[in-house]
């Protein structure tokens, strides 16, 4: 059964190739490593691109990765209260605890 990171931990296991002898056991040690967390690709140069575009900020193709990597240290994709509390109203009724 898919868990919550399969199918990009999968992907990292595809990119190695044959640097990765057992990729079923890499996956398994993988999805053992991160089962608390919830691992995302967030975007893409192609999405600093087009929001940069609408933004009307030039930007130059050298760029749009730097910009990706000051996002991915200042931690500005990460789950927010607002997500939690949606995600938890949508699956699930009456979760609403009284003080």
């Amino acid at each position: 059964m898919s868990k919550r990171n399969t199918e990009l931990l999968k992907r990292i296991i595809h990119c190695l190739g044959d640097h990765v002898d057992a990729p079923e056991s890499a996956l398994e040690r993988l999805e053992q490593e991160f089962e608390s967390e919830l691992l995302i690709v967030a975007g893409d140069v192609r999405d600093v691109s087009r929001h940069a575009l609408k933004l009307r900020l030039a930007i130059t193709l050298e760029e749009r990765g730097i910009v990706l990597d000051h996002i991915g240290q200042t931690r500005a994709a990460h789950l927010k209260i607002d997500i939690v509390e949606g995600a938890i109203n949508a699956l699930f009724d009456d979760r609403f605890m009284e003080p």
